[in-house]
């Protein structure tokens, strides 16, 4: 019964974890990690 109740519990932490993950919370703008086109010079060869 125990086992029951820990695969029960294992379960429910992965689709809290997995629906946590989900790219639609990255594609709302909602990360402060986006670059400025403006700001960024791309590097000089030689």
């Amino acid at each position: 019964m125990k086992i029951k109740y820990y695969l029960f519990i294992v379960a429910i932490f992965g689709a809290v974890l997995f629906v946590s993950c989900t790219p639609e919370s990255i594609e709302n703008a909602q990360t402060d990690q986006q670059i400025d086109a403006k700001k960024v010079q791309p590097p000089n060869n030689g």
